[in-house]
Order: C-alpha cells, then structure tokens, then sequence
C-alpha cells in the first residue's frame, strides 16, 4: 500500500488547484466521489483531505500517473 507525506498531498492539492478545479470548489470533499469527506470512513494518512477510503485506490493510481508524467 502506498503512503503519502504531507508534502505530496499538498502538491496534489496545488496541481488540480492550478489545473483542474480551484481547491474551494473540492477541499472537504472526496475527488473522486465528491461526497463530504467528513460523512465518509477516511484512511490513515494525509491523504485523507482528500479522498475517502473506498476511492484511496483509484487516488493512488491517478497520483501514479501524475508523478510519472512529471506533473506533481
């Protein structure tokens, strides 16, 4: 299982900041579900800002693909 830092939770949030959404319109939501974050189980690490625990999956790959292709 991948583990996230502080550090790229926050340069995920200010890549989809400056590229994909204003960081108001998804913080205390899920990315990929949009549901709030605080109705919703969280896994353990930073990465719970920003994305519940049944999409951490589909997170973590997509973060994959962005760090690959030099974005993050």
């Amino acid at each position: 299982m991948s583990k996230f830092s502080e550090v790229e939770i926050e340069n995920w949030i200010k890549y989809q900041d400056e590229n994909v959404l204003s960081k108001e319109e998804f913080l205390g939501r899920c990315f990929a579900c949009g549901e709030f974050l605080s109705e919703l189980e969280l896994p353990e690490g930073p990465e719970k800002k920003v994305v519940c625990l049944e999409d951490r999956g589909f997170f973590v790959e997509q973060y994959e693909e962005l760090k690959e292709m030099g974005e993050i």
